[in-house]
């Protein structure tokens, strides 16, 4: 465990204190002094939450009253016979230093709101025998200038001061081991005491600060101040800039700017790095008012967004010895230009999207040095990485560019080359092209065409993910697509349109062909469906495949004929969700289901239906007839509104009921719910039903609704007397005989 001169890993240690972790720190090595120190802490604040939770549930004593020497009045309640919570002051004095005894009670509580509202205080000053202070304390106080908060309290909520507009001193907690955004919300602030627990500081803590003096307590083993920023203790580390000073000088010896540490310094126009300043973490000058920037000799890393947003800095002098730039470091700044060292080793994506950098062209304004061994820029938009295979497209710099046409001498597109590109419509691959990398055109939203070469010989997982592509030529010696590569927007979010409507092979490729519309993979053991054009209306699986892909037919169109062939053994994640009214889906089954080899589904023409077919066939991982059969019987159930009969997708009653009438003369997988619901529709609607059965002059279908009961004794005079207004003499005596035959009545009926 120990590393020489005292110093010790924290993270070697493999614990964590109290709820909290010392690996936080940077995770820089600390000190045996530092690790005591965090086993203290850690011994203290539990203990302080164990009495909190135990004066939670202690029983008080009724509200009494104590006055102090200066004439305040303290209400107060004695908690569990041992001590005293003040429950609020009632007086107008401008200082009050807050009793530590009343009537020989240690006061450790102070309640909630206990001393807010308050006009006439301007300083508060807590004992330290107080451990716990309840919600809005000190609220609503618009004089209050100084708050001294107690030794032993380990947290610090805004709310206790919130609505205190002149408060300028804060004394912060002497248990807190964090300072958090919540600790300077208070805009009127300007001196902050922070004590000798703190140990971390929470990212982007301090900006917008109004601060004018920082003090931290010299006891503190973990923090050190120069006046204007806070260190580590050993001043390797500049955690944050506390005061929101024009220029800065950090200190020497220091090696790192934290995460934020700088972030939303309007003020800070200028800032000084030692040589010994090795690495800008991410975001640590964001959003700050630098106008110029020279990096020191010895930076090695500027992290992601470590500039973004300074929309004053104009120059950039990037020093020798650089190797990583992160994402967006330098995003939305004021630069024009940008010269990039020849030791860069990485340049993150989107490092001067939207400034006034030229990305490409005569005028481009970005560069990295010609001795660069592994990174160059072809002066059109793109950033080049040279691999021992050849040049390596990286991404696509200029972000406004609408066509692109790829280096010729570049052996590959890597992954994310494109990705998230807003304006990007055509890009052309050159013959030198052998691979493209996963997620490469990911999200390119306009992106809507592809050149490939022949040459292109694998294609990684989601390249061309949420695009807008409409055709794709599979080139002659690609074998390899990745998964979910070819799922254009249209087949991944919603009900849209699928972009992508023309697929077509090249010859001679070994591994992909195309079947009804469907581009499919050979496998060992068959094929694989990857995606379906709609451009085929009668669609029929061939006898070798054995699976769809993810998203294949999702909100697929056109399709009037689906055919599933018997090998067909896995779904992808909508992979058959179809958005569509398929007039026919014919079903054969490797294995006999409910004594049958193969199913037919002619489901009602309908909006609730196209959702029912996609929910049937694409619901579920494999061919789930059961589950199909389930969605077909609540299509029937939903294909009429009864309440809306003009509604324009709805079938007529007659429809219906034949669908319903052929469902109880082939019940198979009918289950008890879907007929009960069936049986409900033909009791509620039977005349309305009868009416239109008569308009088609289907007898049977009347004879079969007499002979389930549906037509019966006690309705049969109503549906006489409407189908009567039919004037259809013909229907109106077959409903007379049936009257005669069923239920015994009279030959001569004088209803007619």
């Amino acid at each position: 465990m120990a590393l020489g001169d005292g110093v010790i890993s924290l993270a070697m240690l493999g614990v964590t204190f109290g709820g909290f972790s010392p690996t936080l720190m940077d995770g820089v090595e600390k000190s045996k002094e530092q690790v005591e120190r965090f086993e203290e802490i850690a011994a203290q604040r539990k203990e302080t939450l164990r009495k909190q939770r135990e004066m939670e549930f202690a029983r008080t004593s009724k509200e009494q009253t104590y006055v102090d020497d200066s004439g305040n009045e303290w209400k107060y309640v004695v908690v569990d016979n041992a001590v005293a919570r003040i429950v609020r002051m009632q007086g107008a004095p401008k200082f009050v230093t807050i009793p530590s005894e009343i009537e020989g009670y240690q006061v450790y509580a102070i309640g909630s709101e206990a001393l807010s509202e308050n006009d006439a205080l301007e300083e508060i000053v807590c004992p330290d025998t107080v451990s716990t202070i309840g919600a809005c304390a000190f609220r609503f106080n618009s004089n209050l200038r100084r708050v001294v908060l107690p030794a032993n309290v380990a947290e610090f909520q805004s709310g206790w001061v919130r609505h205190c507009p002149k408060l300028e001193e804060l004394v912060l907690p002497g248990l807190l081991d964090e300072i958090k955004l919540n600790v300077l919300e208070n805009e009127s602030l300007r001196k902050l005491w922070i004590g000798k627990n703190v140990y971390m500081i929470e990212p982007g803590a301090f900006q917008n600060t109004a601060l004018e003096e920082i003090v931290v307590d010299p006891e503190n083993p973990f923090i050190s101040n120069d006046g204007i920023g806070l260190y580590s203790k050993d001043y390797s580390v500049l955690y944050a800039l506390a005061l929101p000073v024009e220029r800065y000088a950090v200190k020497d010896g220091c090696r790192k700017l934290a995460k934020k540490s700088c972030y939303g310094i309007e003020a800070l126009k200028h800032i000084e790095l030692p040589s010994s300043v090795v690495e800008l973490d991410p975001y640590a000058l964001s959003h700050s008012g630098l106008e110029s920037f020279d990096a020191p000799s010895s930076l090695v890393s500027i992290g992601e967004k470590a500039f973004y947003y300074c929309r004053r800095l104009e120059r950039v002098a990037l020093n020798e010895g650089l190797e990583t730039i992160g994402n967006s470091a330098f995003e939305e700044s004021g630069l024009d230009a940008l010269y990039i060292p020849a030791t860069i080793k990485s340049i993150g994506n989107s490092i001067t999207t939207r400034t006034n950098v030229i990305h490409s062209g005569p005028d481009c304004s970005l560069a990295i040095d010609p001795a660069c061994e592994k990174l160059f820029l072809d002066g059109e938009g793109g950033l080049y990485r040279i691999e021992d295979n050849g040049s390596h497209m990286l991404q696509l710099v200029d972000r406004d560019m609408r066509e692109y046409r790829v280096y010729d001498g570049a052996v590959a597109i890597d992954e994310y080359a494109f990705a998230f590109h807003d304006n990007i419509e055509k890009v052309i691959v050159p013959q030198s092209v052998r691979s493209i990398g996963r997620n490469a055109f990911r999200i390119c939203r306009n992106l809507k065409s592809v050149e490939l070469p022949d040459t292109i010989r694998s294609i990684g997982s989601e390249a061309f993910l949420d695009t807008q592509l409409e055709a794709f030529r599979v080139p002659e010696q690609l074998s390899e697509l990745g998964e979910n590569a070819l799922v254009t927007y249209g087949s991944h979010h919603g009900d849209y349109m699928p972009s992508l409507a023309s697929i077509e092979v090249a010859p001679g490729n070994e591994t992909f062909y195309m079947a009804c519309g469907m581009l499919c993979r050979r496998t060992g053991d068959g094929a694989n469906v990857i995606m379906f054009t709609s451009s085929e209306k009668h669609v029929v699986f061939p006898d070798e495949i054995t699976r769809v892909e993810e998203f294949a037919f999702n909100n697929a169109r056109g399709i009037d004929y689906l055919s599933l062939n018997p090998r067909l053994a896995t779904i992808g994640t909508c992979g058959l969700s179809t958005w569509c009214w398929i007039r026919h889906i014919h079903i054969d089954l490797d294995k006999p289901l409910e004594g049958r080899t193969s199913y037919d589904f002619f489901f009602p023409d309908t909006e609730k239906s196209i959702h029912g077919i996609s929910l049937g066939i694409g619901g579920s991982s494999w061919v789930n007839v059961p589950n199909i059969m389930a969605q077909y019987d609540n299509c029937i159930v939903n294909a009429r509104d009864y309440n809306a009969p003009r509604k324009p997708d709805n079938i007529s009653a007659y429809e219906q009921a034949k669908l319903i009438l052929a469902r109880f003369e082939d019940p198979i997988m009918l289950t008890e719910v879907n007929r009960g619901m069936f049986e409900r529709l033909l009791r509620n609607y039977i005349i309305e039903i009868c009416v239109d059965i008569a308009r088609h002059d289907d007898r049977a279908a009347l004879n079969a609704l007499v002979d389930r009961g549906y037509i019966n004794e006690g309705n049969l005079e109503d549906i006489i007397a409407e189908v009567g207004k039919l004037q259809d003499a013909a229907m109106t005596a077959h409903l007379l005989e049936v009257k005669r035959l069923k239920f015994n009545r009279a030959i001569v009926d004088f209803d007619l």
